[in-house]
């Protein structure tokens, strides 16, 4: 973590660990050309590239998981126990955490984009199918 959120600055003669804990692309210079040769604007590029395709994942989860939401509503009204309910509510909880995970994560993906993409994949994959299965129930 320390060599991203925490990079090296000069004072003096001395180098010292910065002691201001945040996001690596304020200072692209310091926190990421050290190791990566590029120049600034290709690394925040790369960067924001990531987390644009995370954000469009993260909102197709959640636009999953309320289309979900809206099927155990609708189920509800028509009459579904909590019985009938539950397999597509344990979907459900699967979906929620695989997306509170990535939100909370908080580096839109960029710590590892793909294991951000496969859960995200997988918070999609949940809520549809608890969507069908609420579908499903007449009563």
């Amino acid at each position: 973590c320390a060599d991203c959120h925490m990079p090296y600055k000069r004072e003096g003669a001395a180098k010292v660990t910065d002691h201001h804990i945040r996001s690596p692309l304020l200072n692209v210079s310091r926190a990421c050309l050290q190791c990566h040769h590029f120049s600034e604007a290709e690394m925040l590029a790369r960067a924001e590239a990531i987390q644009g395709r995370t954000q469009d994942l993260l909102d197709r989860a959640e636009t999953a998981l309320v289309a979900l939401l809206d099927a155990l509503l609708a189920a509800k009204r028509r009459g579904a126990t909590e019985r009938n309910l539950a397999p597509a509510r344990q979907l459900q909880r699967k979906a929620q955490f695989r997306l509170d995970f990535i939100s909370a994560e908080n580096s839109m993906g960029f710590h590892a984009p793909q294991e951000a993409a496969r859960i995200l994949a997988e918070a999609i994959d949940y809520a549809r199918q608890g969507q069908l299965e609420a579908e499903r129930i007449r009563e």
